[in-house]
């Protein structure tokens, strides 16, 4: 009877521990700091989450001597089977401006480039540039409509 009014630590209420983790996708830098948390803790829904319906990704085809693209649902599947495929993912962005950090007017576009490394599992890292184009979408969060891979 006693133990009934009591807390149990190890059953906090869903969203608890997750809170200081996750930024306000509001603004670009958030965005951004979301993006890297996902990948670094594989969350591939929280990544989904990012990610615009509309979204392209564009990369060059070194067979082809081209850019080639593909869209949402390939993006999706590629990375959240990178996610379950290595032990552990560690993005990190290079730095960008106060102003596009804190940027955050509604339906508001907004394209720029931020250097990146990626080191995946046992694999060499790999370093290059993400040219991106985001939208603060009707609910006045921030995702991806385009990222080009330029290396």
């Amino acid at each position: 009877m006693i133990l009934q009014g009591c807390l149990n630590p190890f059953a906090p209420e869903i969203g608890e521990i997750s809170g200081d983790i996750w930024h306000d996708q509001t603004s670009v830098g958030g965005l951004l700091r979301n993006f890297q948390t996902s990948y670094t803790l594989g969350d591939s829904l929280r990544y989904a989450d990012l990610i615009a319906e509309e979204f392209e990704f564009q990369y060059f085809n070194v067979e082809l001597n081209r850019y080639d693209q593909w869209y949402r649902d390939t993006e999706l599947k590629t990375t959240g089977g990178l996610m379950r495929s290595v032990d552990r993912l560690d993005l990190r962005w290079g730095p960008w401006s106060d102003e596009l950090d804190s940027l955050s007017l509604p339906d508001t576009t907004v394209e720029f480039t931020v250097n990146f490394s990626l080191s995946a599992g046992e694999y060499q890292p790999v370093f290059g540039f993400a040219r991106f184009t985001v939208k603060a979408d009707e609910d006045g969060l921030f995702r991806i409509h385009l990222w080009r891979d330029d290396f």
